[in-house]
């Protein structure tokens, strides 16, 4: 009889997950609370408030019948999977051997949780989708688990899904070159919100939230920045994006209506057309593909098109992933002409990929000839050649010939 599979990484995988959906559900009622003030709600509501609320930051979307909100908040997504990082972190307190199938069972796990979730707290015509909770809470999940583990133990290396290593160059490269635009939409976004400072004081005001829902209202603005600066990135590539049908806002101008009143979006420059140095702006994207082409290492390969090829790979990585995370943070975030707001849903990858690619290829060349324009070791024995510093040297003790 043959021996049964051993499978240790198991217990530790549900516990992460169960774990780490209960304290995520104990941070959305803490949120749930906060925003509801004095008021006194059954408990089952308040219940299904906070099951709604995580289910909505992993990117489920809620539809109450006459209003349907499908955006993704990517800042409440990214508190998730923190969450779930730091559950992974403090359950997994040895290394685990099979590392990604503890991630992979961990993830699967968050997921059905989330999907029965999902189906449980649907209730008076108001329910989240099924399908999207349990595919956002695999990749929370997913991306939480790795993180932890990485994070305490160090074992990011056997979690990479190829043993290719221009693959693993190109993709350790694309890192800064994503991290370059969302810096400079994330500059964008703050020195907007800077200058419509009394913009942003003025809707507060209206608002009148009071000092729970003020509490509320902030962490809303904080946790909604993320989406700006993605909606920024947007407009940096080139198709911008909407706030509401027949809006836009990209680098030619911004052609908006009435607003709607959230202290965040006075970040939102004024309808009009921008000076014409905003297109400036429109590098950005090429810049950051340099920056991806210039962090290649070849290793053991050398030449010119090696490394030229590895830049264009890993500006194109960049430029995916970038798109990627833009795509995903659109949705309608209410009824008639706000159901259609964020950047297109492909447009973004279409130009990010190519530009970017672009761009990693001129940071390779760069990088090839300004390496080999480096000044050299100063040993000559290493080159076989002399220096030429050294044919003009007085004779030494070592460089006296005998004569004799």
């Amino acid at each position: 009889m043959p021996a049964p599979v051993e499978t240790p990484y198991l217990r530790p995988a549900f516990l992460t997950a169960m774990l780490a959906a209960i304290l995520s559900l104990a941070v959305s009622a803490g949120l749930v609370l906060v925003a509801q003030g004095s008021a006194d709600p059954p408990l089952a509501a308040f219940v299904r408030a906070a099951v709604r609320t995580w289910l909505v930051s992993l990117g489920s979307g809620i539809d109450t019948g006459s209003v349907t909100f499908g955006l993704i908040p990517v800042g409440a997504t990214l508190v998730c999977v923190a969450l779930v990082a730091l559950t992974a972190s403090w359950v997994v307190a040895e290394p685990v051997d099979e590392l990604p199938a503890f991630v992979a069972t961990a993830a699967g796990a968050y997921g059905v949780i989330a999907g029965i979730a999902s189906a449980a707290s649907a209730a008076d015509g108001v329910h989240t989708s099924v399908i999207r909770a349990a595919f956002g809470a695999f990749v929370v999940g997913g991306l939480g688990a790795a993180w932890g583990v990485i994070r305490r133990h160090g074992q990011g290396e056997r979690l990479w899904f190829t043993a290719s290593d221009d693959i693993r160059l190109a993709t350790r490269a694309a890192i800064p070159g994503l991290l370059v635009v969302l810096a400079a939409a994330g500059a964008v976004v703050i020195v907007q919100f800077l200058r419509n400072m009394s913009r942003a004081g003025d809707i507060w005001a209206q608002l009148d939230p009071g000092r729970g829902g003020g509490i509320a209202l902030a962490l809303a603005c904080v946790l909604a920045a993320p989406t700006l600066v993605l909606w920024t990135a947007s407009a940096l590539i080139g198709p911008g994006f909407m706030l509401g049908t027949n809006t836009s806002v990209d680098l030619t101008g911004s052609q908006l209506g009435n607003v709607p009143g959230f202290p965040l979006l006075a970040a939102l420059p004024s309808p009009g057309e921008f000076p014409g140095w905003v297109f400036v702006l429109g590098l950005v994207p090429l810049l950051a593909g340099m920056v991806s082409g210039w962090r290649v290492e070849l290793g053991s390969r050398e030449g010119l098109l090696a490394r030229v090829a590895l830049g264009a790979a890993s500006g194109g990585i960049a430029g995916f992933l970038l798109g990627i995370l833009i795509g995903l943070s659109g949705g309608g975030i209410g009824p008639g002409r706000m159901a259609d707001t964020g950047p297109p849903a492909f447009t973004p990858l279409l130009l990010a990929v190519p530009v970017m690619a672009v761009g990693g290829a001129l940071g390779a060349v760069l990088k090839h000839y300004r390496g080999g324009r480096a000044p050299q070791p100063s040993d000559a024995s290493s080159t076989g050649r002399p220096r030429l510093w050294k044919r003009h040297q007085s004779p030494g003790p070592d460089r006296l010939v005998d004569e004799s």
